[in-house]
């Protein structure tokens, strides 16, 4: 990927913030956003780098092993800490702020634990491309003085994935993996039922090919969104109608097919 002017010279200045900073802890999801941060954060603190990694259903198969794998890669060992939402009546009922619910129980839990290994600041992935969309999670960040240190230099996400690149992360291309929860429709209750529809959905299509894809969930109907060079291929007749017979087994009664914005 063709580096960028200005990227280097964020990542000086993000590694030179890190380094000035008490010790810290890193929110590593395993996307490249957390896993850029975490590679910085390791070369200007060294080994006293706490890394914390959420676990729970809302992952899609495979994203905490692949997560521990990367960060194995650069001699770090994250510590999980498990979680289940399906307890957190605010989340389960699934409102607009869905997202700032579940970053404030992640997060508080994160802050105890950085605080426990003696660590003053936590510090989250967001870039700055992020800040310009609506993003409820963001409030959560903002009202537990949770540090963001790719915004606050300004790095966007195509210079996070030019350095990504530059640094050997074998994620820098990786498409995003938000929780599964994201694709249930607000006011629909989010259960145990409903992540596993997703997810079996999700399956279906990378085993057709389709990487970076979403299944939603809105209620009887499903819409089935991939990357814009993929549509063609999943609106060819045959893929259409094995991924609507699909889609008609698991219940639902419509499916739309799109593209990711």
């Amino acid at each position: 990927m063709p580096g960028l002017d200005s990227a280097p010279g964020k990542y000086r200045d993000l590694c030179t913030r890190l380094g000035e900073l008490p010790p810290v802890a890193v929110a590593f999801s395993g996307g490249v956003d957390s896993s850029l941060l975490m590679a910085a954060a390791l070369a200007a603190q060294g080994e006293q780098v706490l890394v914390l990694h959420a676990r729970s259903p809302l992952q899609a198969a495979g994203e905490c092993e692949k997560a521990l794998t990367l960060a194995a890669d650069l001699q770090c060992r994250p510590e999980i800490v498990d979680f289940d939402p399906y307890v957190w009546s605010e989340f389960v009922v699934n409102p607009r702020d869905r997202c700032y619910h579940c970053k404030k129980r992640i997060y508080a839990r994160f802050l105890d634990r950085a605080g426990e290994q003696g660590r003053a600041v936590l510090l989250d992935g967001t870039n700055a491309d992020d800040l310009k969309t609506d993003r409820p999670g963001l409030r959560a960040l903002e009202e537990m003085d949770v540090h963001t240190p790719l915004a606050h230099v300004g790095l966007s996400k195509k210079e996070v994935r030019s350095l990504a690149c530059k640094l050997g992360l074998p994620n820098w291309d990786k498409p995003s993996a938000s929780c599964l929860a994201t694709r249930i429709m607000a006011g629909q209750a989010i259960t145990p039922e409903r992540i596993s529809v997703v997810a079996a959905g999700e399956k279906f299509l990378a085993g057709l090919g389709f990487f970076g894809c979403r299944f939603r969930h809105y209620g009887l109907k499903c819409l089935l969104e991939v990357e814009p060079n993929d549509y063609n291929r999943l609106t060819s007749r045959d893929i259409r109608l094995a991924a609507e017979s699909f889609c008609r087994c698991l219940g639902f009664t419509a499916v739309d097919l799109g593209m990711r914005p």
